[in-house]
């Protein structure tokens, strides 16, 4: 069984905790002010690499462009339906200021489409 239904290249392993991690696209004052991102995903391995040399390991990892319904069909559908058959689960959103948590989570702003609504509105 995948880690996350529809995650390409998961380890097929049953586990109580699971990792996801999601890049993030530069911020419109990062990308006025001509920086670069730092961070790259390996296709296929699940790893981040920051710089050059470190890499980490995930359960599923997303990249930029990832969107917010993949990252709920990917992270959340199924523990949704474990919660309906009885079994309780928790999503967390961890990470340093300014890294995304908020967005990919969906609280404390209102969207102008379904598709930018993160995972708590879903």
């Amino acid at each position: 069984m995948s880690p996350f239904p529809g995650s390409a290249g998961a380890v097929e392993e049953e586990t109580n905790v699971r990792v996801a991690a999601r890049v993030r696209p530069l911020l419109p004052r990062e990308q006025a002010s001509d920086c670069c991102s730092c961070v790259t995903v390996q296709p296929g391995s699940n790893q981040l690499v920051v710089g050059t040399k470190r890499a980490f390991a995930f359960d599923v990892v997303f990249d930029i462009d990832a969107t917010q319904s993949a990252v709920y069909d990917g992270c959340v559908a199924s523990l949704l339906e474990g919660c309906f058959q009885g079994y309780n689960a928790t999503i967390l959103a961890y990470g340093q200021t300014g890294s995304g948590k908020t967005h990919t989570m969906g609280t404390g702003q209102a969207f102008a489409e379904d598709a930018e609504e993160g995972v708590t509105p879903k």
